[in-house]
């Protein structure tokens, strides 16, 4: 900018004198790109993030995952209610399934609303990470599930503990008629072979006179 321009009040002067200095007008439009978000009481560490006209679940050291769109009017996100934690439910299972060296982890996570009710989302979690992944920065991954899926993997992992437990209630009925059957043998051979010594049957006088004469 010259010298002469310097001590000049552009909004006071006229269009023909910015010109000539070279002021030019900018306009610039504000935006907000403040994510509102809600903390959930399970799991720890856990928040709804809505953005626009969508919504995330964000879990510690996992990527984010979207929820539903029709979550929209069910929660509230003003400055109010962010400080107040969703009372979230969570139900979280993992075991092997059948013919299967890898771990299974699935969880399902019940949301109270803040119009009433609530919804259940069920997702499962990716594997363990690889050596190489973690020295990557490596981050969690889940995938969404259906919660009647949820709710067979889970009867499933419960079946195959009763089926544990009854394979050893099993073992242990055997076991127990095996030492029942050995000791009724036991007894039954002690009972049949002949004593060592046995007992002198004692001889009274009246017997005594008799073999005499």
């Amino acid at each position: 900018m010259p010298d002469i321009c310097k001590d000049i009040d552009f909004n006071q002067s006229g269009e023909d004198l910015k010109e000539l200095c070279g002021v030019k007008t900018r306009n610039y439009k504000a935006y907000r790109n403040i994510p509102e978000h809600r903390n959930l009481l399970l799991p720890k560490g856990a928040r709804i993030v809505h953005k626009g006209k969508t919504f995330e679940l964000r879990l510690q050291n996992t990527l984010p995952i979207s929820l539903p769109e029709d979550l929209e009017g069910t929660l509230q996100f003003d400055e109010k209610m962010r400080r107040n934690l969703v009372k979230s439910k969570m139900d979280y299972c993992e075991f092997f399934p059948e013919n299967s060296s890898e771990r299974l982890k699935i969880f399902s996570l019940e949301i109270p609303l803040d119009i009433g009710g609530s919804r259940t989302f069920c997702f499962s979690v990716q594997g363990h990470p690889t050596t190489a992944q973690r020295n990557a920065g490596y981050a969690g991954h889940l995938e969404t599930l259906a919660c009647s899926d949820f709710q067979k993997l889970k009867a499933l992992s419960e079946g195959n503990v009763e089926s544990i437990e009854q394979e050893q209630n099993q073992v242990q009925g055997q076991s127990t008629l095996q030492d029942s059957t050995k000791s009724q043998i036991q007894d039954s051979n002690l009972n049949s072979s002949p004593t060592k010594n046995p007992a002198k049957v004692p001889v009274t006088k009246s017997k005594k006179s008799a073999l005499k004469k």
